[in-house]
């Protein structure tokens, strides 16, 4: 009995063995026959996190396409052409079964307008200038220091995105009245539509806007040249000299 079960299992291991053997010749004999560049090629590319760029220039800027193998694609020279574009900060591309590429983007954030020359400038949230400006509406940084890398020129002082920022999201319709932008050392300097040039402390700007809307009130009609916020206890006026 206990040979007679041995011989059976030995049978039963036999015939697995010819029937995994059998199931790979077949396998075999069908690579040439099905279609595989129907079964591995791209059939779809999915565009998520862009709002403001618009995906035929994402596709005009890949270097995959539809139809193409999705075995070989190159997901990290993709993302290389969609970092070029100008307003992308980051981007990911992903293979995805079957046959899908997935592309998910970061966009800058436009923070403000820089002047250099004769051209203007959008500056993100992380000081790039990343995109020539065709014109705008609002406070524009005149002049900044600048210097250059791997993603393009951006601000050479950092720091200086704090008091901007806090500038930029300031409340109320002051914001409109501001023309430019400029900053010396540790100093804001605003220069008013139709007023006077307001110094400022980059360390407190939003309680210096507010001190700033204060001072226009009480100042009802007058028109000094120059408004000094930059003292704790004190507001300095320069008056515009008379001819």
């Amino acid at each position: 009995m206990l040979g007679g079960g041995v011989e059976a299992g030995a049978r039963r291991r036999r015939n697995v063995r010819r029937a995994v053997l059998i199931f790979i010749i077949a396998i075999i004999g069908l690579v040439p026959v099905l279609p595989w560049h129907k079964y591995l090629a791209i059939r779809e590319i999915t565009v998520k996190g862009g709002e403001r760029i618009q995906a035929e220039t994402v596709f005009q800027s890949l270097p995959i396409t539809v139809g193409m193998s999705w075995l070989t694609a190159d997901t990290q020279a993709a993302r290389e052409a969609l970092l070029r574009l100008p307003d992308v900060r980051d981007a990911r591309v992903t293979k995805r079964l079957w046959g899908q590429i997935e592309i998910l983007l970061q966009e800058r954030e436009p923070l403000a307008l820089a002047r250099l020359g004769h051209k203007l400038f959008w500056v993100d949230t992380e000081g790039v200038l990343y995109a020539e400006a065709q014109g705008g509406f609002g406070p524009i940084l005149v002049e900044p220091q600048t210097v250059e890398t791997e993603r393009g020129r951006r601000l050479a002082e950092l720091f200086y995105l704090v008091p901007l920022r806090a500038l930029m999201t300031s409340p109320g319709h002051l914001l409109n009245s501001i023309t430019t932008i400029r900053f010396e050392g540790s100093t804001m300097i605003l220069s008013l539509r139709d007023g006077p040039d307001v110094f400022l402390s980059i360390y407190d700007v939003r309680w210096e806007l507010a001190k700033l809307r204060r001072v226009l009130s009480a100042l009802a009609g007058r028109h000094p040249h120059r408004i000094d916020l930059r003292f704790e206890r004190a507001v300095i006026l320069q008056e515009q000299a008379r001819p």
